[in-house]
């Protein structure tokens, strides 16, 4: 029984999921726990009350938890994003509220011109130069997060390239970035950090874990061991999209547990 540690619910932006509706998919899709891990994206803090948002969550996490005490486990998180659009704002987020879990995610890069979250900026008619550029922020986005704030778990450590190559079948060359997520991996692991793998992209024809094979061989090899499964979920039916197909392959690879959180401190399981 897989414990999915990334989903969203009508608390974020991008979602119109009810609790009680992700517990009931959860139960029948036979996972033993959920993260509720709703948006917190910094560069929108000076505007938005997230404070709020999540004391909102919070109340109808809690009455979710009682009553599927029996039949699911529950804990409460957030999807801590782009904090280095306010670094002052993160730690006050995170002090506000007793949160189980902390995922840390870039979602708006900071490039000149194009600091719009990646998900609205159109790749169409970028050519190789651009991408490529932006690219190497991202990922250098990335790298001082993880140096910089608190957290549990990285989560989708290479979704840019959800839009980028699946969205816009844009080639990527990833070479060029290996040493940089060389240094994001060697971060993760050296704080006691969990690396995410994120299944929502193979909702999409041709789609794949983020990160890929390649970077959790890395991760592998350089003595990286902790894991979480996360659907990145934003409606109910998505609650277990390729959470099996990726436990699959880490077990392939030898890793024999998985992670969840509970007051910010890791639980092993084995599945």
């Amino acid at each position: 029984m897989l414990f999915n540690c990334h989903t969203h619910t009508h608390h974020s932006h991008d979602s119109a999921a009810a609790i009680p509706d992700i517990c009931s998919a959860a139960v029948d899709a036979g996972l033993s726990g959920v993260l509720f891990s709703d948006h917190c994206d910094c560069e929108y803090a000076a505007y938005t009350d997230y404070i709020r948002l999540f004391s909102l969550c919070r109340e109808e996490f809690l009455t979710a938890q009682r009553d599927f005490a029996e039949r699911l486990q529950l804990t409460f998180g957030i999807e801590l994003g782009d904090p280095l659009y306010m670094p002052s704002y993160a730690p006050k987020i995170l002090n506000a509220l007793p949160f189980d879990a902390v995922l840390l995610s870039v979602h708006a890069v900071r490039y000149p011109g194009s600091e719009a979250p990646f998900s609205t900026i159109s790749f169409e008619d970028k050519d190789e130069r651009f991408i490529q550029a932006y690219l190497r922020h991202y990922f250098e986005d990335m790298l001082s997060s993880v140096q910089t704030f608190d957290f549990d778990i990285l989560c989708h450590l290479t979704g840019v390239l959800r839009y980028i190559i699946l969205k816009y079948h844009k080639r990527v060359c990833m070479e060029p970035f290996l040493p940089l997520i060389e240094k994001i991996l060697e971060t993760v692991i050296a704080r006691d950090k969990t690396l995410e793998i994120n299944t929502s992209a193979l909702s999409s024809p041709n789609g794949f874990l983020m990160p890929d094979e390649t970077i959790i061989d890395t991760y592998l090899s350089m003595g990286g061991t902790a894991f979480s499964l996360g659907s990145d979920a934003h409606a109910p039916e998505n609650i277990a999209l390729g959470l099996q197909p990726a436990a699959d392959i880490l077990r392939q690879k030898g890793i024999r547990t998985l992670c969840y959180y509970k007051n910010r401190k890791r639980i092993d399981y084995t599945y």
